[in-house]
């Protein structure tokens, strides 16, 4: 008798034996895979897309805080054009003496930055490459805002969002690759 380790084709995880006594690929096992590496892309690609619709809600928060509330705090990873629209309206309303339209003027602006940011995050999670790079070059000249101002707390969580978002668009890129070598994306 034959051992078995010395057979051309050892057994593995992803072989099965044939009627022969030797093995042959499993390429069932090799498809499945194949389809959970694609899924584990395809949450990491969702998972950096959703830092858009975070960017977006944080940064509205932030408007209402600074605007509405006449707080003082905001989310950190809130963007910095919005702070800069609505500090202005903070000041305007002060010389003019109230001005409930600057208000509502900033908050509409305010508002169309974040749905920008929005509409990022619906297209980057439909795996638009393009989405991932726009937003993450918005992003980051946003934080040039915050260098201005040397908010260096602000700087660090841009940083780390950027580097989620470009971990997204990684995985973005990884499943279009896989889907361009034809392997089946449930």
């Amino acid at each position: 008798m034959q051992n078995e380790t010395n057979l051309p084709f050892a057994e593995t995880p992803n072989s099965t034996p044939s009627n022969e006594g030797f093995t042959t690929p499993n390429v069932t096992n090799n498809a499945s895979a194949m389809s959970g590496v694609a899924e584990s892309y395809r949450q990491q690609s969702s998972s950096g897309a959703r830092w858009f619709f975070w960017v977006a809600a944080l940064s509205t928060i932030n408007s209402v805080v600074l605007l509405v509330a006449h707080g003082s705090w905001n989310f950190l990873a809130g963007l910095g054009i919005t702070q800069l629209i609505s500090g202005f309206a903070i000041g305007v309303s002060e010389q003019i003496g109230g001005g409930v339209a600057v208000t509502v003027v900033a908050l509409a602006l305010d508002l169309m930055v974040a749905l920008v940011f929005v509409g990022l995050g619906l297209f980057a999670q439909k795996t638009h490459t393009w989405a991932f790079v726009i937003g993450m070059l918005i992003y980051a000249l946003d934080g040039v805002i915050f260098i201005f101002a040397q908010e260096w707390i602000a700087i660090a969580f841009h940083v780390f969002v950027l580097y989620s978002i470009y971990r997204g668009l990684a995985a973005n890129r990884k499943l279009k690759d896989l889907q361009s070598e034809g392997v089946a994306l449930a």
